[in-house]
């Protein structure tokens, strides 16, 4: 009987599955502007450090659907590294790209290759991760963080409550030096006021050395504050190496009995560190739909001469009648299965594909 009950219930999930990407076909037609011709492009991808996951998924974001349109596709990893980041920069230009996308690279170590490609007429966009604001670049496609980090904070100040004590204390790592890590961590402050929740430490990461140092850091973290009620990690990467010292440090203990282990994204690493039970909650969204919209504005750019609306991915419902800035907490409760990505509501994959054949005569 559970056989027939787990089959039927897989039937009626790629049912609605099914129907949801049918719903998206129909709404990308409808969305599709005047057929026209879509000339051969080439795009450069500069990112941020492949090594982490989401990193690696909103590169790919933008990858697979300029591939799609039948473009050209050049990435270079700057690996976090501030020097590379530069001369990646350079590469894709000098290899003539005809745009760039960066995945959440910030303006300072770039400039000289901004003023270039701004000089060239080549469109720059940042996706998945905003970054310092620059006239030098033409968008940004990258949500609000407080969208997510509201929703973690709200979860970590009611579950505080069940540990022992009237003043909690946490401990955070985050990438401030990447804007989208400044937002998170700095909204855990506003947060935080008002609370009797304070934080004893704040490790910056290492974006070039990232997971040793996610493994230093929260060592001496739980070294240094045995006693400390919370880990919290800003970067995706640090999700499981907290969760697997911690196990470490209060084998077979749960929350509250240990410290309580949250962060952000959807890593499948993650997914499964919450399976596990080493990690209590991540706060989560499709950060790879804002790049099949900075391909879509750049695909119009290239096709009408349109310029780029850089409201585009924030107001989709209004751009596009669809929400990618749908925020989601994962705990136990409503883990996707093994091997999955949280799925988004809208199946903007479907969209997109959808309206590029309508617009372009592509796929279909």
């Amino acid at each position: 009987m559970r056989i027939r009950h787990l089959l039927a219930t897989t039937l009626l999930v790629a049912s609605a599955n099914a129907v949801a990407a049918d719903d998206a076909s129909s709404s990308g037609a409808e969305a599709a502007g005047d057929s026209v011709q879509l000339p051969t492009k080439t795009l450069g991808i500069l990112q941020l450090n492949a090594q982490a996951e989401v990193a690696f998924r909103i590169a790919e974001g933008a990858r697979i659907p300029a591939e799609h349109l039948g473009w050209n596709v050049i990435v270079c990893d700057s690996l976090g590294d501030p020097a590379r980041m530069a001369s990646c920069a350079e590469s894709l230009l000098n290899q003539g790209s005809d745009a760039i996308v960066t995945v959440a690279i910030e303006p300072a170590p770039i400039m000289a290759q901004l003023r270039k490609a701004n000089e060239a007429g080549v469109p720059w966009v940042t996706l998945g991760g905003g970054t310092t604001p620059n006239d030098l670049i033409t968008a940004q496609y990258a949500p609000l963080e407080t969208e997510m980090s509201d929703l973690l904070h709200e979860y970590l100040i009611e579950k505080l409550d069940e540990r022992e004590g009237d003043d909690k204390e946490i401990a955070i790592s985050t990438f401030s030096q990447v804007w989208a890590g400044k937002q998170r961590s700095d909204d855990l402050y506003v947060d935080l006021e008002g609370t009797n929740i304070s934080v004893v430490d704040e490790h910056v990461s290492d974006l070039a050395n990232q997971i040793a140092d996610a493994r230093q850091s929260v060592t001496s973290q739980l070294t240094a504050f045995p006693n400390v009620d919370a880990l919290l990690g800003t970067a995706n990467y640090t999700v499981p190496v907290m969760g697997q010292l911690v196990a470490q440090r209060f084998p077979g203990k749960q929350f509250p009995e240990r410290p309580l282990v949250v962060g952000y994204l959807d890593d499948l690493v993650n997914l499964e560190t919450v399976r596990r039970g080493q990690a209590d909650a991540i706060a989560t969204m499709r950060l790879d739909a804002a790049s099949w919209v900075g391909v879509d504005q750049l695909a119009q750019f290239f096709a009408r001469g349109e310029a780029l609306d850089p409201e585009a991915y924030l107001n989709a419902k209004d751009v596009y009648g669809m929400d990618l800035r749908e925020a989601t907490l994962v705990t136990t409760d409503n883990l996707p299965p093994e091997g999955e990505y949280v799925q988004p509501t809208d199946d903007f994959e479907s969209f997109f594909k959808a309206k590029w054949a309508a617009e372009f005569g592509i796929g279909g």
